[in-house]
């Protein structure tokens, strides 16, 4: 996964997850770490192989790395207990 801030205008973040095995359900809840947060897209199941790209704006972040984590980075995966 990696997470990048945006350059110019279009301020915000980029989060970008690139599917080791079938990710079901992916979400990205960036209000967690800012409530004026939003992201563009939501509940996204991308393939192996396959990316799912997020923008997040609204957001002013310390770690933009939290993004990539639990509890804002989620997917149906994550229920499944190992």
């Amino acid at each position: 996964m990696t997470v990048t801030q945006s350059d110019g205008t279009a301020a915000g973040y980029q989060v970008t997850v690139t599917a080791r095995t079938l990710l079901r359900d992916l979400a990205l809840f960036p209000d967690r770490l800012d409530a004026a947060a939003e992201v563009d897209d939501m509940i996204v199941t991308p393939l192996p192989g396959e990316s799912a790209v997020f923008h997040v704006t609204g957001a002013v972040l310390e770690d933009p790395e939290a993004l990539a984590g639990a509890p804002v980075l989620r997917c149906v995966n994550d229920a499944v207990g190992g």
